[in-house]
Formats: C-alpha cells, structure tokens, sequence
C-alpha cells in the first residue's frame, strides 16, 4: 500500500499494454468505415492542423459535450475561446451514461447540434463508434501518440487523457493508523454510513465497479453495499464533503481530485491500494454531422497537441494524465507510468457488464 499526503511514493506500470490490448477485440467490427483522407497540413499558433482555420472562424462556433465538471468543462473552452476568440465555444456536461443518453436520443430525434464529445471510458466511446456516432478525422498531431491510444481505428476518437482513483479520506476524522489500506479494508463496519462514491453516470464508478469485481468477485460489492454509501454526480461534491467532514471515506477518490484539494490545504490523504488503481482512458472525437464540422476538427488538433494537453494535464480543475509522448510530468512530478493502474483489456466483457452495474449500483444507492 501506498498512503500518499505530501510527498508520494509512486510504483511502475506498463500502461501501453493496457490499452493496446483494450483496442484488439473491436478493431475487426469498425474497420470497415476506416477510410483514408487527404487533407493539407497547416500550422497555426504552435500545433499542426488539417482543419480550414478560416471556414471554422467563419463557423465561429463550437458546442462541445462532455463529462467533466463546470469548472473543468469551463476550463477548456476557456482556454481554446483564447486561442480562437472568433469561434464561440460552448459546453454541455454530464456524467457518461446521462451524456450518451442524451446524445441519442437527440440524434434519434433528427438533432445534431453537437461538434465533439467525450466520454470518460471508452467502452461507451467504442459503443457509439458502433453506432455511427464519430466522424472519421485523422489529425496530423496524431503522429505524437502510440497507436493504442488512437481509436479504435484510428480516426474516429483518441485518448484526451487518463484518469485514476484510489482511496481517499478525512484526516482529521480518520487517524493514519486506523485509515483503509486497501480495497477491502472499506468494507470494515466503522466505515458504515461515512463512505462516498459516484453514481452510476459515471463512467469512472463503473471501471472502478468492472475491475474491483474482477479481483474479489461479486461478493466484494456486495459487502460494500452494506455500507449505505452516499452516491454523488461529481468529484467536486464527493471531495467537497470529504474536505468538510460530511463523510470520512471517499471510495472513488480521483487522484485529479486529490490533487487539488491537497493544493488548498484540504485535511485529506490519499491511499494507492497496491493491487492497483482502476484507471480509465477519456475519448474524444468529431461528432458526425457536426454543425460546425472545421471548427470541430480545429478543436480535436488543439486538444491532441502539447498546448491543447497541457491545459489539461495543468489546469487545476481537470489534471487528466496525458499520454502523448512527449507530455512532461503531471503537476507533483509524477508520470502515469508511476502508478499501477487497472486499465479495462475486455471491451467486449466490459459493455456487456453495464446493465449488471446500473441495476446494482443504482439499487445499492436506493435509487430504484
């Protein structure tokens, strides 16, 4: 176990791996809509674009969808709202599953009023690639990411970002001696009542829900449910009332969360079970039928480039790891590869799981 306060103990992990085997058993289904494009190379500002700058000023506006927080969401349109200040870009945020429910049915219903999505797993990603959702852009910054991290196939959406979550409590609630020092310990009685997670919206809940159920079965969340966990939207909330006292335990502790919360002083500490922390990778692309198709593929290139990463990787409302090669440390120093993470291999298991996750989650937060 890793117990990290203020300076943290790191462990190593093969995260290319991961992923690379995550993309193997969709590959075959979506290749069939790959399809090579031919489209001039530009440079702008400091990144490389295949998007027309001056048809996408013209668009002049950007709606993007997304799973982040306000304050994140808001970050990142801020921050490209700067670079382009003719093209208005705009947001919508939901956690995962409430998103791409609301894709489509918007879709179903003859709208398309979006320009580019992301979700917080892939396994949703690779779902509404399946169902015609991404348009196909192949972005010249894509050369400075593994192939594993581009789809799949390549073209249609790419890992934004990576995030991960251990465990997470109140220090002046909980002494260090008494605190969970790994999965399992959250299932002691004293934590009965005081323990926070996300609701089943949340793509991130349900990778941690995935690959906890791989390494104890599905009596460990069973267990948890005797619990009576509080369920919340958002990080900010479960980090929020970690930070106040209102609960002693947060079982889906995000590390970007921690973060910044530590940042402020906040009295928390952050466990890193040595069986691992379950991670997901974020997925972004071109929504198909995009209104503002330029402006949306000028987003994607801003977002895939160094500048466009280390808003996300630095800005204290999102602090996503980036996997693009040459990204320099995360704030603190750290690096993913310093982490072992719990990175979903089965896509294929992992959508099937869903429906077993919402009834369960959604049941064990008396929300059915």
């Amino acid at each position: 176990m890793s117990e990290l306060g203020n300076e943290p103990r790191t462990r190593r992990f093969a995260l290319r791996a991961g992923l690379a085997a995550a993309a193997l058993p969709v590959a075959g289904l979506l290749a069939g809509r790959a399809a090579a494009e031919t489209r001039p190379v530009t440079k702008v500002l400091d990144f490389t674009t295949c998007a027309d700058v001056a048809k996408a000023e013209h668009e002049g506006t950007l709606l993007f969808y997304t799973h982040d927080g306000e304050a994140g969401a808001a970050a990142a349109m801020d921050a490209f709202n700067k670079d382009f200040p003719k093209i208005k870009a705009s947001y919508v945020r939901l956690q995962t599953g409430a998103l791409y429910s609301r894709i489509l049915a918007e879709r179903s219903a003859g709208r398309f009023d979006v320009d580019a999505i992301q979700f917080s797993d892939i396994g949703t990603a690779i779902d509404f690639q399946k169902r015609g959702g991404f348009d196909l852009y192949h972005s010249p910054e894509s050369s400075a990411y593994d192939p594993a991290y581009l789809g799949p196939p390549a073209g249609y959406f790419f890992c934004s970002g990576m995030t991960f979550a251990g465990i997470a409590y109140n220090t002046d609630r909980v002494k260090a001696e008494d605190a969970p020092k790994a999965w399992k310990d959250l299932l002691d009685p004293r934590w009965a009542n005081v323990t926070s997670t996300k609701q089943s919206t949340s793509g991130m809940q349900f990778v941690e829900w995935y690959e906890l159920r791989k390494l104890y079965g599905d009596s460990y969340w069973k267990a948890f449910a005797k619990q009576r966990p509080h369920g919340f939207d958002s990080r900010a909330q479960l980090f929020d009332r970690l930070a106040k006292g209102d609960d002693k335990m947060c079982a889906l502790a995000e590390w970007a969360g921690y973060v910044l919360y530590h940042d402020r002083k906040a009295p928390i500490a952050f466990v890193a079970p040595a069986d691992g922390l379950p991670a997901t990778a974020l997925a972004t692309g071109v929504v198909e039928k995009a209104p503002h198709p330029e402006a949306a593929r000028l987003f994607i290139d801003w977002l895939m480039s160094l500048r466009g990463q280390q808003v996300y990787q630095q800005n204290p409302d999102l602090l996503y790891g980036s996997v693009r090669k040459d990204a320099p440390p995360m704030p603190g120093g750290l690096r993913l590869r310093d982490f072992k993470l719990l990175i979903p291999t089965d896509i294929t298991d992992l959508l099937a799981s869903r429906k077993a996750f919402n009834t369960e989650w959604n049941n064990m937060l008396g929300l059915l």
